[in-house]
């Protein structure tokens, strides 16, 4: 392995390169162009919102056109045709005007909605407002501002708790500029659709960007990045009472860009980079049992990759070694590893940290990647637009055609709810937009 270049960091204004480079988080990472890295108040359905729902609960399906031979409900506007629904992409509705144009927003899947909050404005602001959108019937509704909102930020992540107690966690993430770090926020309770702010957490470390998910007892909120642009260790993790941090018996330390995945109970690492040289180790963590494991080495070194759990295995592909961006992968079922085919494969490409590149389970044994950057040079003009679906036990690849605004959606945000990936708001050409699109298999 040879070192990576090592970049000076900059202020963290606007996270990674974009054109013209003003963005933050230029880490002694990859290359010295660009980013990579591997690896969710206004009433709900109450007065206000924009044509939603009474609840999230009365958000269900068959709002969108059917046939009189149909027995399925459809998303709005997909129609239902021989009793299915249309597959592809469809256009979103705006949002409400309140909702403006944002890039670097904290975003998950509540149910079959998706939830957006914060972020940066094109007049260079954080943002501390949001909404949920409802691809059921194609509307938004606006969330409330009072006083237990999480101050405007960009760069936080959010976790759904799940349908038991239905709130989300917002957490960690910058100020406008950058220069800030925050290690506090706040709760959404959807069904009171109201917010409390977060206990302190005693935890020294500070988090923008972590990987962020809910392991049926707590959030836990795993690496991110610091005011330096360094990679914080560790997890934060939080029971919806009090904190705690992660052990660091096994901990990797300070890893980061890894390929990453969370099958409801481990998140798993392949990857990554540390002190500027590039992995090719895997670990485990246990978030309730608070242990980490060491798991059988096979890939290469990489970081950026594309992570997946597909029901069964760990999935990663791509990313970008010592040498270029990689169109390869492999499954890990236990501790052993197989090959993904080459034949139809996605074009060579990596995650750029937060800024394009998704990957999920479309259903068992199926997963599906989309974005990207196709090159290290790190001008938005190389996220792509594209993706595919690969089927593990079939080892088949198929093609997913690009959006079709065929903006990037740089920073933008990208959820899958379980039925369709919603990609929203984001940059092109350097300006935030308020386009989405919505794509269903």
């Amino acid at each position: 392995m040879k070192l990576l270049t090592s970049v000076a960091p900059i202020g963290l204004a606007l996270l990674l390169t974009g054109c013209p480079l003003t963005d933050h988080y230029r880490l002694l990472e990859d290359d010295p162009a660009g980013l990579d890295q591997g690896g969710g108040s206004g009433t709900v359905g109450g007065a206000g919102e924009t044509g939603g729902e009474p609840n999230l609960a009365a958000s269900g399906a068959g709002s969108g056109g059917e046939t009189a031979s149909c027995t399925v409900g459809c998303n709005a506007p997909r129609r239902c045709v021989a009793n299915r629904c249309e597959s592809g992409w469809v256009p979103m509705a705006p949002p409400p005007l309140a909702l403006v144009a944002r890039s670097k927003a904290a975003s998950v899947a509540v149910g079959n909605a998706v939830f957006i909050w914060g972020g940066l404005d094109n007049n260079g602001a954080a943002l501390g407002n949001g909404a949920i959108y409802h691809p059921t019937t194609d509307k938004w509704t606006p969330l409330p501002m009072d006083t237990g909102s999480p101050t405007p930020r960009i760069m936080a992540t959010a976790v759904w708790t799940g349908d038991a107690s239905n709130k989300v966690i917002v957490y960690g993430g910058t100020d406008a500029a950058g220069g800030m770090v925050f290690k506090d926020g706040a709760v959404y309770d959807i069904t009171n659709n109201m917010w409390m702010s977060l206990p302190p957490n005693p935890s020294p470390s500070k988090r923008s960007a972590p990987f962020g998910y809910w392991d049926g007892t707590r959030a836990v909120f795993f690496g991110g990045l610091n005011a330096m642009s360094s990679t914080v260790a560790g997890a934060d993790r939080f029971d919806l009472k009090s904190w705690s941090s992660s052990t660091s018996n096994g901990d990797p330390g300070l890893l980061g860009f890894p390929a990453i995945a969370f099958d409801g109970t481990v998140m798993y690492l392949q990857g990554g980079v540390i002190a500027g040289i590039r992995q090719d180790k895997a670990y485990a963590y246990t978030s309730s049992t608070d242990t980490w494991a060491s798991l059988s080495k096979s890939l290469s070194v990489r970081t950026g990759a594309f992570g997946a759990w597909d029901g069964a295995r760990f999935v990663v592909w791509g990313g970008q070694d010592d040498d270029g961006l990689r169109d390869d992968g492999k499954t890990m079922s236990g501790q052993t590893w197989a090959e993904m085919s080459t034949s139809g494969v996605l074009s060579a490409r990596r995650i750029g940290f937060r800024r394009s590149g998704w990957a999920f389970q479309v259903k068992p044994g199926v997963i599906a990647m989309l974005g990207g950057q196709t090159s290290i040079s790190g001008s938005s003009g190389t996220l792509a637009t594209d993706g595919a679906t690969y089927a593990v036990d079939s080892a088949e690849w198929t093609a997913i055609p690009s959006w079709s605004s065929l903006e990037t959606h740089e920073y933008g945000i990208g959820v899958w709810t379980g039925e369709e990936f919603v990609i929203w708001g984001g940059r092109d050409q350097n300006v935030s937009t308020l386009t989405g699109e919505r794509w269903a298999p």
